[in-house]
């Protein structure tokens, strides 16, 4: 998720178990460890753009590491912090514990995250929230801030308490989408065994319901009111990029065949080729809108090309009418439906 909120958390937990004379520095320590593990990001390479994405929530963000970066964390800020008289198993606990949070807090969307590392390379992603929800964050960072400025573990555990039933909640949207969409493929007379149901940007109101069959992907959204009225916005189908037609257009052991390969890992086989331009192979998980079938992003497969590393490529659309259309998604309103 987003730095802060990744940081309020790692803070949130450090504080919630610490003294109110410790607070300040719980709050410090487990809030630089909640957020490190993103430094990641800086893992990259000008003529391979899919360096990032490889190395991006990898090792990490596994459990297994995750205390080891959290006591660097600790060694680091108990050796800058020279005025304090905590002890630096204090240190230690409060960056293991903010450390601890930041992968299993990004397990919670559906980017995928390498927890299990190295003992697997499964990309983890329970899809029960946005990587940005301004009504997760606000109050779990306010919250949190408060416990330090008035030296209250209490406010830090309610933050946490905040975190536990809005994660509750997101469980039973995805799990009323779900039965939206199995219901959907029924009427449909698609026998479907596996769906992907994810929550669209920064809400949890509007899902995207994805599932595949005789090799096309069918794309539908939902909107869920917490009282659980549904409102279906039907969308659209597109044919699976299998690793089979992927090897027929470029040769697997070329760079470029390598490079989908990548991709496909990346985006947990959720591959198809762009509706408009054949050329460019998206990922299915995630649209500007949650009924659409055109990517945020994708890779380009330049048949010319095979030696060379892909390109990213990005579909963002930030006008004023895609916001709009998105908007009365969210609020459960009439929206044209798309080609």
């Amino acid at each position: 998720m987003d730095p802060l909120t990744q940081a309020s958390l790692g803070a949130a937990v450090a504080v919630a178990v610490s003294t109110p004379k410790n607070a300040r520095m719980a709050f410090i320590v487990g809030g630089v460890a909640g957020a490190v593990p993103d430094l990641d990001v800086l893992i990259r390479s000008d003529s391979d753009p899919l360096l990032t994405l490889e190395y991006h929530r990898h090792f990490t963000h596994a459990l297994m590491t995750a205390p080891v970066i959290g006591l660097c964390v600790g060694v680091l800020l108990k050796l800058l912090c020279v005025w304090s008289q905590l002890p630096f198993r204090a240190f230690a606990l409060y960056g293991v514990l903010g450390a601890l949070t930041h992968g299993l807090l990004d397990a919670c969307t559906s980017y995928g995250t390498m927890l299990y590392w190295p003992f697997s390379d499964h990309r983890e992603s329970w899809d029960l929230i946005s990587v940005i929800d301004p009504l997760f964050t606000l109050p779990l960072a306010l919250l949190t801030f408060f416990a330090l400025i008035k030296a209250r573990p209490r406010l830090a555990q309610v933050a946490l308490l905040w975190c536990a039933l809005y994660f509750i909640f997101c469980g039973l949207q995805r799990s009323r989408a779900t039965q939206v969409a199995e219901n959907l493929a029924a009427e449909r007379g698609h026998i479907v065994e596996h769906y992907s149901i994810r929550p669209s940007f920064g809400n949890t109101l509007l899902w995207r319901m994805i599932y595949s069959i005789e090799g096309r992907y069918y794309v539908d959204a939902v909107r869920i009111s917490p009282s659980g009225a549904a409102r279906l916005y039907p969308g659209q189908s597109v044919k699976v990029l299998t690793q089979q037609a992927a090897v027929q257009r470029i040769p697997m052991e070329s760079v470029l065949g390598r490079d989908i390969e990548r991709f496909r890992f990346f985006s947990q086989g959720y591959l198809y080729l762009h509706p408009e331009d054949e050329q460019v192979v998206g990922d299915m998980r995630y649209a500007l809108w949650p009924d659409s079938v055109v990517p945020l992003w994708g890779i380009r497969i330049d048949p010319t090309r095979i030696d060379q590393h892909t390109e990213m490529l990005y579909f963002r659309d930030a006008s004023k009418p895609a916001r709009d259309r998105l908007w009365k998604m969210i609020c459960g309103d009439d929206v044209a439906v798309l080609n």
